[in-house]
């Protein structure tokens, strides 16, 4: 029986990264939709980096903004007890970054494809802006939400370089899915990695193929 500690680690990590990614993607994604301003563009250049930035780059960067030498890491550390650097908090925020643009992505477009007379009707007849988001913008792009929600959850499964510089290979407490393929294959144990990357195949294709599913029946809703 294989030691399933990397695949519990991988799922708590992806979990609660997802769960940040969720929230704070929409909470981005619906202030630059409402607010369409020239630092917009700007702000999305840096929401979006992660995806065009090498993940050894974004961790280096983690690992200067975290470390106990520098002034964040100093105070999360010595005032709040926090440590980062080689924890699975660390590889939590790994996968925060990495995953976050795809979340933003997916949602902002939801919010795009809505009509707009359809908000502006809602306005008329008295609606707040944030019963507006709630009962409209909000269900209508459910779709668009979960398919972010889905491919941040995949991302933060598969994270390995920034993972690996702020987070480490710690048995049993950092050493995610894909860390320990990596460090498998480093010990010659070519069949052990073997059944973590098949178990990483069949979640990506089930991903894939869900997303699939749901752009399917929405084509349907369309014809």
């Amino acid at each position: 029986m294989p030691d399933l500690t990397p695949l519990w680690i991988s799922i708590r990590v992806a979990f609660v990264s997802t769960v940040i990614v969720m929230i704070l993607g929409i909470g981005l994604a619906r202030l630059m939709y409402q607010r369409r301003t020239k630092w917009t563009h700007l702000i999305e250049s840096i929401v979006l980096l992660p995806i065009v930035l090498p993940p050894t780059v974004l961790g280096f960067l983690l690992l200067m903004v975290f470390s106990v030498d520098h002034t964040v890491g100093h105070l999360l550390t010595d005032v709040l007890g926090i440590k980062v650097v080689f924890t699975w908090i660390g590889a939590v925020i790994a996968s925060v970054i990495v995953s976050f643009p795809l979340m933003y992505q997916h949602t902002v477009q939801g919010f795009c494809n809505i009509n707009p007379r359809m908000l502006n009707t809602a306005r008329t007849m008295g609606a707040s802006e944030l019963k507006i988001f709630f009962k409209i913008t909000l269900p209508l792009s459910k779709r668009a939400i979960i398919s972010g929600t889905m491919l941040a959850f995949a991302r933060a499964i598969g994270e390995f370089g920034a993972t690996l510089m702020i987070a480490g290979y710690i048995p049993g407490k950092t050493n995610t899915l894909p860390l320990e393929i990596y460090f498998l294959v480093q010990q010659g144990r070519e069949n052990q990695a073997w059944l973590w990357v098949l178990v990483l195949v069949a979640f990506a294709m089930s991903i894939m193929g869900t997303m699939n599913l749901m752009n399917k029946e929405r084509y349907r809703e369309v014809d």
